[in-house]
């Protein structure tokens, strides 16, 4: 094990050497580089809404993961239901919910392929049900954001979850020590892995780029009775630990010392978090239910998982009837059928996992479609601004077209410029500055279009007929060969345009009805901007 072949100095030296072994791991620098941008997007306020879909965009099965749940019934009584796109989801979630999706969905996909992936499996169902209860106990504990409570409670066993996935061994080598000399989880894994779970998760955690809230909520919580939390990291560091300890009592508490299990933990944090019996059975109830959900959208069979049929063995009929009170559903009644039926997966139609180059015309027009009524929806709604709106056209045309780049740019009637704003694809944030340019009298195809209120489609920059009409800016700042323009006039005065691209001449052909499901979109974003005229 490492301790016996790699001697190390320090705790750090541990942190350095485990995590140089896990960057040697096909499947963790990809996770780390996914998890360290959604956080980076987090924690800044400006475009944040963009970057964040356009990160998830760029991951298939994420995308397609991510708007199956946000479709499910637990996120529709918060918004959810027919949500198309990743933006609109952020609308009608919000920017922390569909964060807590991505993450949770980034950590599940990184599992699901390992060679011991049924008991990373259930390690993952006890982390997201302890986020769930969590993220409906956040209120009780006193804690500002729910959602970032979900997160802590989720990360809290970061590092003995990252154990499991990258050290089997090693794992076996600490469960050898824990059950033949009777350590401590925590002593067997210094002395196997020269640090404590713990300390892998936080010094990962940091890595990753988590706010210092969460890292600091992966501190293991002292024995004995807990007090109250001074400020909201405190309170969120004890509602990860309140979390997870009820998950493992679950987990190993057999029914004839239940009563005794939760008196102790009722006495542990009784002044800093009172739960009565009644209401921690609800709870579980709920969470249940809630993951339920979530296992029908990742696959996951919770009929095979021991915790689940523990945790619904928790949940007793006075609980879920406090449950079905507190939810205002009848979730309890799929919480209780999990262990017999699995529920059925929630499709979106077509699935986002086919890359738009393998559809057929009548899935592109159907996502087009789609598109249309979530966007017409958010149009009368309250939530949804005009820039929300334009971001959904832009995401729709992006997913359902399947081209290279998308993007709004908008006229300075002030001083008379077209000015890129929003865009989706690869390096877009480059070619969002790239489009600047005077709105003068010359005859290159964007002015063309904006001033006779053509769409135009450019098949090869080079063709000697269209050559000379393709600015010198574009030549320099653009490497597609190919792009269309939509021109977005309001009252006959061109206010913007529509502009998307692809890498190689020719790669662009829209049949008519996709050309119509365009100009349709088209339409919309001038419903909304009139709004804000």
């Amino acid at each position: 094990m490492l301790a016996h072949t790699s001697p190390v100095a320090s705790r750090q030296d541990a942190l350095d050497l485990l995590l140089q072994r896990m960057r040697q791991a096909g499947d963790f620098p990809a996770l780390s580089e996914a998890i360290a941008t959604i956080n980076q997007i987090a924690a800044s306020d400006k475009e944040s809404v963009n970057k964040l879909s356009n990160s998830i965009l760029k991951d298939f099965s994420l995308t397609n993961k991510l708007l199956k749940l946000a479709n499910t019934a637990f996120y529709s009584r918060v918004g959810g239901g027919s949500i198309t796109t990743v933006s609109r989801a952020v609308v009608m979630l919000g920017f922390d919910t569909v964060r807590s999706i991505a993450l949770s969905l980034l950590l599940f996909d990184s599992m699901e392929n390992r060679a011991h992936a049924r008991q990373l499996k259930e390690e993952f169902v006890k982390s997201l049900f302890a986020g769930m209860l969590a993220r409906d106990l956040a209120a009780t504990a006193h804690v500002k954001d729910a959602e970032e409570a979900f997160i802590c409670a989720m990360f809290h066993n970061l590092g003995r979850t990252l154990a499991m996935f990258y050290f089997p061994k090693e794992m076996e080598e600490v469960a050898r020590l824990m059950q033949s000399q009777g350590y401590a989880e925590s002593k067997a894994a210094v002395q196997v892995l020269g640090l404590s779970f713990e300390a892998l998760g936080i010094g990962v955690a940091e890595n990753w780029g988590f706010p210092s809230a969460i890292v600091d909520s992966m501190d293991k919580l002292p024995p004995g009775k807990i007090s109250k939390g001074a400020g909201n990291t405190d309170r969120m560091r004890l509602l990860a630990g309140y979390s997870n300890e009820l998950c493992e009592i679950i987990t190993h508490t057999p029914e004839k010392d239940r009563g005794k299990a939760l008196a102790q933990l009722g006495g542990r944090f009784g002044d800093s978090l009172p739960v009565s019996e009644r209401r921690l059975a609800a709870q579980i109830e709920k969470s249940l239910c809630d993951i339920t959900q979530f296992a029908s959208v990742v696959g996951v069979n919770l009929q095979q998982s021991a915790f689940a049929r523990h945790a619904s063995s928790w949940a007793d009929s006075d609980g879920a009837t406090t449950a079905e009170t507190a939810t205002g559903d009848d979730g309890n009644a799929l919480a209780q059928s999990v262990l017999r039926e699995p529920p059925p997966a929630v499709a979106l139609q077509p699935d986002r996992l086919e890359q738009s180059a393998h559809r057929s015309p009548e899935e592109i027009q159907s996502i087009l479609t789609a598109g249309l009524h979530d966007i017409g929806n958010a149009l009368v709604d309250d939530k949804s601004t005009p820039d929300d709106v334009v971001r959904m056209i832009l995401e729709v045309v992006y997913t359902g077209m399947g081209f290279g780049h998308v993007l709004f740019c908008l006229r300075d009637t002030r001083h008379n410029t077209l000015c890129g704003k929003i865009g989706f694809g690869d390096g877009v944030e480059e070619l969002v500055r790239a489009f600047h340019f005077p709105l003068l009298d010359r005859l290159d195809v964007f002015h063309v279009a904006l001033k006779n209120n053509a769409d135009i489609l450019i098949t090869d920059i080079d063709d000697p007929k269209i050559a000379t009409r393709i600015p010198g800016w574009y030549r320099q700042h653009v490497t597609a060969r190919t792009f269309v323009i939509l021109p977005v006039l309001v009252k006959g005065k061109p206010v913007g345009l529509f502009y998307a691209d692809s890498p190689n001449a020719g790669d662009i052909a829209i049949a008519e009805k996709e050309l119509a499901l365009l100009k349709a979109l088209r339409n919309q974003a001038v419903l909304a901007i009139r709004q804000r005229l």
